[in-house]
């Protein structure tokens, strides 16, 4: 069955309207007709079942006949903090780590970021282009909620927001914990239920890494260091591989 994307506000009175990209992708790609049944969700955690009946040139409404009752998405709260990589490699980390089950992205502004977003308006169009990549691999995937992307932000900024009761992991090339032995640990003394009532924040730099200076700050502010083994994974692998061992131990995949 067919999935799209429908703003909140257009699903009322057991009805939904498809606009924008969603209609051109339900008239000119998928070429649905009235009467196919398809899937809506609203990203914020509800989705339905309905059958399309009737398509113009602004919107195509759907009669809501069910409620999407099962459960989609991870009860782990996991927000990649992530270094800003070089060319389109952000895209990738948006979308897999979409599907993955993350319910935030934070683009990171380290000191090793060859990408340097100057200007408000080419910040907020870089935002808005990863938002839509998150709400489409939502749509691919499955899932009813899409994962927030926050503006780029510096690392006193993320590091402010990260409270005391959130996790912070962060994984360096250079040392850290092993995860085995600490995740261990850590769910001894917390388990399930309580991490899933935390914030796990990974943070993740660049292609250059992380400086020890930047590391230093997030372990003052609570972080933990580990280490993800002996391959040098890249900036778009790493935080990939950590959130498939958290949803693995405490998610939905596991």
């Amino acid at each position: 069955m067919e999935r799209f994307y429908v703003d909140p506000e257009n699903i009322a009175s057991g009805k939904a309207r498809i606009t924008g990209d969603e209609l051109k992708h339900l008239k000119n790609v998928l070429r649905l007709k009235s009467g196919d049944q398809v899937e809506v969700f609203d990203g914020a955690g509800k989705g339905y079942q309905g059958r399309l009946t009737n398509i113009d040139q602004t919107y195509a409404v759907v009669d809501i006949e069910d409620p999407v009752t099962e459960i989609r998405d991870s009860a782990l709260r996991i927000i990649l903090a992530q270094g800003l990589p070089k060319g389109e490699k952000m895209d990738t980390v948006v979308q897999k780590n979409t599907e993955l089950g993350l319910s935030a992205i934070i683009p990171l502004e380290l000191s090793r970021c060859v990408v340097k977003l100057e200007g408000e308006k080419k910040r907020r169009d870089r935002q808005s282009r990863w938002q839509k990549i998150a709400r489409e691999a939502a749509r691919q995937c499955g899932r009813l909620y899409v994962p927030e992307v926050f503006p780029p932000m510096g690392l006193p900024s993320f590091l402010r927001q990260v409270a005391p009761e959130d996790l912070l992991l962060i994984p360096w090339e250079e040392g850290g914990q092993p995860l085995k032995p600490y995740f261990a640990g850590l769910d001894d003394r917390l388990g399930a239920c309580r991490l899933r009532e935390k914030k796990l924040y990974i943070m993740i730099g660049p292609e250059g890494g992380m400086t020890a200076d930047e590391v230093e700050a997030g372990i003052k502010a609570g972080g933990i260091a580990l280490t993800l083994g002996p391959r040098l994974l890249r900036t778009e692998t790493a935080g990939q591989a950590l959130a498939s061992v958290l949803q693995y131990l405490w998610g939905d995949m596991g």
